[in-house]
């Protein structure tokens, strides 16, 4: 057999993922089936030493059988502690995940995203990886001078690159799902930005009534 090179033999984290599983399984003398190919995952969301797995893996009453050394394994192959689940989106007008902690009991994670800090219960508030492109756009505006008002706050997404990166003046974050107004607050916190910050909890047509003395303001 050829040698391969040592570029050859390294592993993606997806197949030492599959390499491990298969020889967990042989181990407790199961043996490997090809559908079992299909329920493993191929992507996943990591959030410092949490990896947030997709509903439509592990779904095989196969897997039941292994127990929390399923998950003890997958945290290892993929060189985390906790592991989670998440499920369709709660329709509750907060878009609360339905995420599941399989391994580890503390959902709270740190997330870097463009060089700011978030904070977040990944059981109870969404990170939108995908809007990483508007929040690189609205960083490098100059807002040295300007008041901002954030009427969808979440956890910070914009309002922190306002801060942050754009150096706004002020700006006004309001938000009323409570879950992301408390990590929202401790993002303004790990951040050093809550000295030019004011949060406002609650619905916007009740408490979204921001008013101004001549100053420029900007509506996102």
């Amino acid at each position: 057999n050829p040698v391969l090179s040592k570029r050859a033999r390294v592993q993606s984290p997806a197949q030492k993922l599959r390499t491990d599983l298969c020889e967990l399984l042989e181990h407790r003398g199961i043996l490997w089936r090809r559908n079992l190919e299909h329920d493993l995952p191929h992507s996943w969301q990591r959030h410092g030493d949490l990896v947030l797995l997709s509903g439509d893996c592990f779904c095989d009453p196969l897997w039941k059988q292994l127990g929390t050394e399923l998950w003890m394994q997958v945290a290892s192959s993929l060189g985390v502690k906790r592991v989670a689940k998440q499920g369709r989106i709660q329709n509750d007008g907060w878009r609360t995940p339905n995420v599941t902690m399989l391994l580890g009991d503390d959902g709270w994670v740190e997330h870097v995203d463009n060089g700011i800090r978030y904070s977040f219960d990944v059981t109870k508030c969404m990170f939108s990886a995908g809007n990483i492109v508007e929040k690189q756009r609205l960083s490098a505006l100059c807002c040295s001078k300007e008041t901002v008002v954030d009427l969808y706050a979440g956890i910070g997404y914009f309002t922190l690159p306002f801060l942050v990166h754009a150096e706004a003046a002020f700006v006004h974050a309001c938000e009323w799902n409570p879950h992301a107004v408390e990590a929202l607050r401790k993002n303004l916190e790990i951040n050093q930005v809550s000295h030019r910050c004011q949060v406002h909890e609650g619905d916007n047509r009740e408490v979204g009534i921001i008013h101004f003395s001549g100053k420029k303001k900007i509506f996102c």
